[in-house]
């Protein structure tokens, strides 16, 4: 899944959506500027890559990449949580962004964020979760997703499994936890069994699970299949943050991702680093393990798209 350079698609980005067959896009602001040319990015894309996924990070309150007078205002996940009638606000408004996104032809919101954190979260997360109480944040994160479902929008439950505890940001550097508490767990186990269509995981140890962060972590992603019964796409935070570049190189990072059984990789920030990192890729796709393991993705992601077509 790619980021873009600009508003525009550029020479260089089109031969590559052509020649690698990319199908999955993020937008960012700098991708935007009114609906027209919004819309005109979109209808491009969709020539290009006519069966895929065209998300976006419209989370609300600080995190919206969409703003007024093109996109409604939105408060943000810990303003709606803490409001009267909490679970009527997250519907609505959940409401009002699927069918928003909708019109302007995106069928992804990487959206509702289930970690537990309230007040005092770090800035990483400040003010983009539904707070600390797991039984209220697995209720306001059932509601979130089946209001999108209903509206006929794909959303994502992230970041699994929880940064809630995490006191480092991983767009900078790997956290750590020591342990892994079940009440952190029990908003995903809610969305999943409200029919999520994809988790993100994140760039998170946890040191009983696996000395490797669940971005590159088979144990993590088998347990999320088999523990919590996850059918659906898993997509990885974005493989440009500091938490993984720090160790490892592109390629490597494309490489151990998939390997440990993500079905998204996501590349948001350097459209060129992430092409040349993925054409290195290219040639380990067709020869064990990656060629079954990419089998089995493609298969999930045409599954899910063709709910949508």
């Amino acid at each position: 899944m790619m980021g873009l350079q600009g508003p525009e698609l550029t020479p260089e980005e089109k031969e590559a959506v052509k020649a690698l067959g990319l199908r999955h896009f993020i937008l960012f602001q700098r991708n935007i500027i009114d609906r027209d040319q919004l819309l005109a990015l979109r209808r491009e894309l969709k020539a290009l890559a006519p069966e895929g996924f065209l998300a976006v990070d419209q989370e609300g309150g600080r995190v919206t990449r969409i703003r007024p007078p093109l996109f409604p205002p939105l408060s943000s996940p810990l303003e709606l949580a803490s409001s009267p009638k909490a679970s009527e606000r997250v519907a609505k408004e959940a409401e009002v962004c699927a069918q928003a996104l909708k019109s302007l032809g995106f069928n992804l919101n990487l959206a509702p964020v289930l970690d537990l954190a309230g007040e005092e979260a770090p800035d990483f997360l400040k003010g983009r979760t539904f707070g600390l109480d797991p039984e209220k944040v697995s209720l306001l994160g059932e509601v979130y997703v089946r209001s999108f479902l209903k509206e006929g929008v794909f959303c994502c439950a992230k970041h699994f499994p929880g940064l809630g505890e995490a006191r480092i940001d991983p767009h900078e550097e790997l956290p750590y936890l020591p342990q892994l508490r079940e009440k952190a767990l029990l908003p995903f186990k809610r969305a999943i069994r409200a029919g999520v269509p994809l988790v993100m995981t994140t760039h998170l140890v946890v040191e009983p699970l696996d000395h490797k962060p669940a971005t590159f972590s088979s144990k993590i992603v088998l347990w999320l299949r088999e523990k919590l019964g996850f059918k659906g796409l898993i997509l990885s935070d974005d493989l440009f943050m500091g938490a993984v570049t720090r160790s490892s190189t592109l390629e490597e990072i494309l490489y151990f991702t998939l390997e440990a059984g993500h079905d998204l990789l996501l590349l948001g920030q350097d459209f060129k680093a992430g092409i040349a990192a993925v054409e290195s890729l290219l040639p380990r796709l067709n020869r064990p393990p990656l060629k079954e393991r990419v089998q089995q993705s493609l298969f999930r992601q045409k599954r899910l798209l063709s709910i949508a077509s």
